[in-house]
């Protein structure tokens, strides 16, 4: 039988396996059935529990058995799901788990920095009798809250929202409610029933991860945060890849634009269920993210953003009711986005540097926020000045033979002894290892390095005991884990290709880093501080990427991990109406330099690829 590639996502598993089997059984074969972060099949595969729910978003998967008929809807069939226990594997394909489906947890980087801010929210409440209408006349509740509000509080001309007008009943005397008022528009009316706290939620909506926080707007207290993978994944890793698919005819781009959207509530109705509240009470949200997430999201034109110079169709702030994106918050609720400063500089990038207070940094700072793709500034002399380069999906554990996202049952560090003899790893949740994650592939590299295993051109020493070719040819291997420490039981391999993704991938932030400094007339010799933001950001070795020439060559002292730093800055924009003024000051102030039309780019990206 023939062997196809299965891509698992959001876990970033990719594998040959034999064509004909289910997709269970593939899930299997690698290790994503075992308790381990992959699939649950209550019913030992035998299509009666229903609970191994797969989308099918690309490939052939065989007809429907009437097993998956009994427990899958018409319109879920429609849509790719089936049951990974039935589902046959006819050729390649691209299989994505959802959540309800998975053992495990994805490791998420939900926290940045804690800044102290005066809440200053663009909601507020008013406390009304509702007093002025009569049994015999009574007016909709919409005109009483409009003449209490005037009369009781002085606000000129108060709107309603009209949705909510629309939703409300009259009301008779004696009633009382609470309202609550956008400048001078009401978008929400508690009557008759106790009123929550104002809520409000603040969104880092990344390309491979989504956090998301419910903020009492009133004293500013987070009262729930968690993460989801972005669902946008099972049409490409990457935003090129995305881009790609939404050009691909308006089916598409609604389809990839919907998934984002059920993505949101479902994690808004997550962090309400935490805080024991509804989604429904949700008054205000802020969402942040790079250019690509935030265009695609609003269903703005993208063909311009997909091709150079990667120009974006809208750069200022943007202020929609969330009903019009298909958000389940209160009636008259609003979303406010960040601006963007470029292509690929987004409002993430504006929420990082607010959030990790860059803008004020009275030294010599540089900051990255690393993902697939990698935002740098270099805040000096009162400037800021930043660029984006494509560090790829590697730190996500993509591109990498046995690579896998951050979930339980991954490497994520790596020390070697004994001139690389001797291996210690580390695996989230102490699993037997199934795979390595970006952490511990930047480990190994490091230490494979240090230990003298490869060389400067990123060569393995075919001479190393633990250094091998496949047995049925190709590049060389390093062996991590032999088969029988695994949870896979095959060995654990750190490949020729995987060595060369990772120098791709530290070659374009060093040379981020360095044309910034150039693009500013400073050396490295000039920085004086480096704040490392992002998911990967938080939990690497910086050991280990100074070692290999990622950062900098300065001592550990200079650098601040500072967690998710545009999650906070986020935050700071829903709670306060100076912060969110703060943040569109800080896109107009940031200059922008488009790598790629660097005279200088290629060959400091050459000389970059080298290990220091």
């Amino acid at each position: 039988m023939k062997e196809v590639l299965v891509d698992f996502q959001p876990v970033g598993r990719r594998a040959q396996v034999a064509a004909g089997q289910t997709i269970l059984a593939a899930a299997q074969q690698i290790g994503l059935a075992l308790g381990s972060g992959g699939l649950t099949a209550p019913c030992g595969g035998r299509g009666l529990c229903g609970r191994c729910r797969v989308r099918v978003a690309a490939g052939d998967a065989g007809e429907p058995t009437p097993a998956e008929k009994r427990f899958l809807k018409p319109e879920q069939l429609e849509q790719g799901y089936r049951l990974a226990c039935q589902a046959v594997i006819q050729g390649p394909l691209k299989v994505e788990i959802p959540p309800e489906s998975m053992l495990g947890v994805q490791q998420l980087q939900v926290e940045g920095l804690d800044v102290a801010v005066v809440p200053e929210a663009p909601v507020k409440r008013y406390n009304l009798p509702l007093t002025r209408t009569t049994i015999e006349t009574p007016r909709p509740l919409w005109q009483q809250v409009a003449g209490e509000l005037e009369a009781a509080y002085g606000l000129d001309r108060p709107e309603v929202d009209f949705n909510l007008a629309l939703a409300t009943e009259p009301l008779a005397a004696g009633g009382s409610g609470v309202v609550t008022v956008r400048g001078t528009e009401v978008i929400n009316i508690y009557a008759g029933r106790p009123a929550p706290p104002p809520l409000g939620l603040a969104v880092d909506l990344g390309t491979t991860k989504v956090a998301g926080f419910l903020i009492n707007l009133e004293t500013g207290a987070t009262l729930a945060a968690d993460g989801i993978m972005n669902p946008q994944i099972a049409y490409g890793e990457d935003v090129m890849a995305r881009l790609g698919y939404a050009l691909e005819g308006e089916a598409a781009y609604r389809r990839i634009q919907e998934v984002a959207i059920e993505g949101l509530n479902r994690l808004a109705a997550t962090l309400a269920e935490q805080a024991g509240v509804t989604p429904a009470d949700i008054e205000e949200a802020v969402i942040v993210g790079n250019t690509a997430m935030h265009h695609l999201l609003l269903h703005l034109p993208v063909a311009q953003l997909a091709r150079a110079p990667y120009v974006p169709a809208l750069t200022t702030p943007v202020e929609v009711k969330a009903r019009n994106l298909g958000l389940n918050f209160s009636p008259g609720a609003y979303v406010y986005l960040q601006p963007v400063i470029a292509g690929f500089v987004g409002g993430d990038h504006v929420a990082m540097i607010l959030g990790s207070r860059l803008d004020e940094a009275r030294k010599v700072t540089l900051g990255l926020d690393i993902g697939t793709n990698t935002e740098i500034v270099l805040s000096y002399g009162g400037k800021m000045l930043s660029c984006s380069c494509a560090s790829g999906p590697a730190f996500e554990g993509a591109h990498i033979a046995q690579g896998m996202r951050a979930i339980t049952g991954a490497i994520a560090a790596v020390r070697l002894s004994d001139d690389g003899r001797e291996v210690y790893w580390e695996s989230i949740g102490g699993a037997p290892p199934l795979g390595i994650c970006g952490s511990g592939i930047l480990d190994a590299v490091a230490e494979l390095y240090r230990t003298g295993v490869l060389n400067a051109s990123g060569r393995l020493d075919l001479n190393h005991p633990r250094v091998r070719r496949p047995a049925g040819g190709g590049p060389a291997e390093f062996l991590l884990v032999p088969a029988e420490e695994t949870g896979i039981d095959s060995d654990l391999v750190v490949t020729q290709k995987d060595i060369s993704e990772i120098q791709l991938a530290k070659a374009a932030i060093a040379s981020g880093t360095l044309l910034l400094l150039e693009a500013a007339g400073l050396t490295v010799d000039d920085l004086e501080e480096v704040v490392v933001a992002g998911a990967f950001g938080t939990h690497l070795k910086l050991e280990s990427a100074i070692t290999i020439g990622m950062f900098p060559q300065l001592p550990l002292g200079a650098f601040r991990q500072v967690g998710n730093a545009a999650g906070t800055g986020a935050r700071l924009a829903l709670l306060s109406l100076a912060e969110r003024q703060r943040g569109e000051t800080i896109a107009r102030r940031v200059g922008y330099i488009e790598l790629m039309t660097r005279p200088s780019f290629q060959d400091v990206f050459m000389k970059l690829l080298l290990l220091p």
